[in-house]
């Protein structure tokens, strides 16, 4: 394996196992990791807020990647280091599009997640599992008006995320959105649709990172599941993906690790630092 300076890694079905916690294994391996000075930084499609507290909680956290890339955080400072929104033509050109679908649309600014009040007090139309509607319920603040305020805001949204349960009424978004020529249009799960700044990808925000670090693609590590972890896989000089992740996400990594609930990600890591030694 190359000798790496920084791990990136995406969360929800790579980092952290089935109840969205960190293992005792994998916390070890990344506390090996900080001793030998490997920085580890958390690339997730998540608004800071929402970040899970085992990832907040970790001490030698410093820098986060979240909104798909849309805004990098120092986790010490708490502020964001680098934002690249939606641009107001954008945001202008989705909201005829997202307004009349029968999907849960949200919006993100400044690290927070915002849903529209009516959605939010009536999730049972829109054929969620129990742990998402709690996640929403716990995670997303609730706004009236919330088309009105969206266009008002046009011009510091991180990222506007759609949830769908027809999944053809998707694919047929997902082509309007990319023939608008405007963001970029990218899923984190099978059943949603993540729009972003064309600047705003795991890749670009952490190709910017290692810029301020110093550190050269050849000596990043990358681990993703989904979609949106396809540039930053391709980025690194070792793209490695998991192996409950999506086929062509598999087939453009450099290795495949066992899945996140039978300590895949802690494996990898092990081997990293195995070959260090």
């Amino acid at each position: 394996m190359k000798y790496i300076k920084l791990v990136a890694s995406d969360l929800d079905g790579t980092l952290l196992d089935k109840n969205k916690e960190i293992t005792p294994r994998l916390y070890h391996a990344l506390e090996q990791m900080n001793e030998q000075g490997i920085y580890f930084v958390p690339a997730t499609g998540r608004p800071f807020s929402t970040v899970p507290q085992a990832i907040k909680a970790l001490p030698f956290l410093r820098y986060v990647i979240t909104s798909n890339g849309a805004a990098i955080y120092d986790a010490v400072e708490k502020k964001a280091v680098i934002e690249n929104n939606l641009s107001p033509n954008a945001v202008d050109a989705v909201i005829p599009i997202a307004k009349h679908l029968p999907v849960i649309t949200e919006y993100f600014i400044h690290g927070k997640a915002y849903i529209a009040k009516s959605v939010y007090e009536n999730l049972s139309p829109y054929g969620l599992t129990e742990s998402h509607v709690r996640y929403i319920l716990n995670s997303r603040t609730p706004v009236e008006n919330f088309w009105e305020k969206m266009q008002k805001s046009h011009a510091i949204l991180e990222n506007i995320n759609l949830i769908f349960r027809d999944m053809d009424l998707r694919k047929q978004v997902w082509a309007e959105l990319r023939a608008l020529g405007l963001c970029s249009v990218t899923a984190s799960t099978p059943e949603n649709i993540e729009i972003t700044s064309p600047l705003a990808t795991k890749a670009k925000a952490l190709e910017t990172l290692c810029a301020l670090l110093g550190i050269e693609a050849e000596h990043v590590l990358a681990m993703g599941d989904s979609d949106n972890d396809l540039p930053m896989l391709e980025f690194a000089g070792i793209g490695v993906a998991m192996a409950n992740g999506e086929a062509h996400i598999k087939a453009a990594a450099d290795m495949i690790a066992e899945d996140c609930n039978h300590f895949g990600a802690a494996k990898i890591l092990e081997q990293l630092l195995k070959e260090r030694t």
